[in-house]
């Protein structure tokens, strides 16, 4: 009983998940068995076995793994990717597509990471074609319609889910997030109510109509740090005092919001807070584990709604999750500066504690933060109208998914490293 009750908790950690599979993947490309490598992860993941369709993708996959080649070739990538897209979303379940999808990924493979996820999604649609189908697997699928731009089909999953139990807070968060993503200029939903707090309010008087920097923490050498402190408001992160992340030149000298993750969040209450955060007007922390490292009334400081409950097994990273909040409160514009979803590695000096282990941007997009999503829901919002950019975001928004996965693939992917 126990064991079995450890098992499922285990199954839910996706981070679990990617080393059962990478566990099998390595063992199949050192024997010439590699169906049963599968099968055994397949059983201890939950699946059963294998489906037989499968098979041939797996050992093209492990043959390019064996191959132990620093730099593919186009001719396999492309074939790999054909293989993966003509697997039927039938053979999975949901999880089966977004776990391998997450393997492909930390072999540095994310074109097939993408026809994966895809066939993932395609699943999760098949799934609520009865009316039997859970709420979890409804909420699904309407941020899965709404990926696809077909909002239509997200506001008719609204209304199974209500149908469903979900919460009205739940339904009014998630209605919102439909119409800012169908373009709508929605009202501001700053509560406090069933979406907000009185922090909210306080919020939603400061940012209401104003020009907002949104300013990234990747290290640059354009000169736009004048332009930067011209806006309004000024938005940073994972700030702690001194002079990080207010370099002159490249991110202005100016520091009104700062967001922070749980990490930053729990570093900075263990240091002297008051005093970084009398430096600025707000702090604002990603979810409820993040704010509870201060005490409760403590005056300039929030939590994000969090949006993780809609989302495909992931959530936002630090951008994209403050861009959303910040959309909630009726801003007049927003400019992004000296980001470019994750295409460069480094962080301005300062970003991070000293002596912190080196960023592993790989581990964050299996475990964490799925690039895919990061970059379909930050370039609706910039198709839309809702956020623009300096020329390297701009650059970054005219890509579309394919070429970004490309561009990532260089910098994190198998185009000029072995495979694991």
């Amino acid at each position: 009983m126990i064991g079995a009750l450890l098992n499922t908790r285990k199954r839910k950690d996706r981070w679990w998940r990617f080393h059962v599979l990478r566990e099998a993947f390595v063992h199949a490309q050192m024997s010439d068995m590699e169906g049963k490598a599968l099968d055994r992860a397949f059983r201890r993941l939950g699946y059963g076995r294998a489906p037989d369709g499968l098979l041939s993708f797996w050992r093209a996959l492990v043959d390019i793994g064996a191959d132990r080649q620093a730099i593919l070739s186009r001719e396999h990538l492309t074939r790999l990717e054909r293989q993966a897209g003509e697997l039927q979303p039938e053979l999975l379940p949901p999880a089966g597509w977004l776990d391998l999808s997450r393997l492909c990924i930390a072999i540095g493979l994310f074109q097939p990471a993408r026809v994966l996820r895809e066939a993932g999604l395609g699943r999760m649609l098949l799934d609520v074609g009865h009316r039997s189908a859970t709420l979890e697997q409804l909420t699904a699928c309407c941020y899965v319609s709404l990926e696809r731009d077909d909002h239509e089909s997200s506001m008719r999953f609204l209304d199974r889910m209500e149908q469903a139990g979900c919460q009205d807070k739940w339904l009014f968060q998630a209605a919102w997030f439909v119409k800012l993503l169908s373009g709508q200029r929605v009202k501001e939903v700053s509560g406090p109510g069933r979406f907000g707090t009185r922090e909210d309010e306080e919020f939603g008087r400061f940012v209401r109509d104003q020009q907002i920097a949104v300013v990234g923490p990747v290290a640059s050498n354009v000169v736009q740090g004048e332009e930067i402190d011209r806006h309004d408001v000024i938005v940073k992160f994972g700030y702690r005092g001194g002079s990080g992340g207010r370099e002159p030149e490249t991110q202005g000298r100016r520091l009104d919001i700062s967001y922070y993750n749980n990490t930053q969040a729990e570093q900075l209450a263990k240091s002297s807070y008051d005093k970084v955060l009398s430096e600025i007007r707000w702090g604002v922390c990603n979810n409820r584990k993040g704010r509870s490292h201060f005490p409760a009334d403590y005056p300039g400081l929030r939590q994000v709604a969090s949006l993780q409950w809609l989302m495909t097994d992931t959530h936002l990273n630090a951008g994209p999750n403050a861009i959303v909040d910040l959309l909630r409160f009726g801003p007049g514009n927003i400019k992004v500066f000296n980001t470019d979803m994750m295409l460069s590695s480094g962080r301005f000096a300062g970003y991070k504690p000293e002596g912190d282990k080196p960023i592993d941007y790989t581990r964050s997009f299996i475990k964490t933060h799925d690039p895919i999503l990061q970059y379909q829901i930050m370039r609706r919002l910039w198709s839309v109208g809702y956020v623009e950019g300096d020329l390297r975001f701009e650059f970054v928004m005219k890509m579309g998914v394919r070429e970004y996965l490309e561009e990532l693939q260089k910098a994190y992917g198998a185009d000029t490293r072995a495979l694991i």
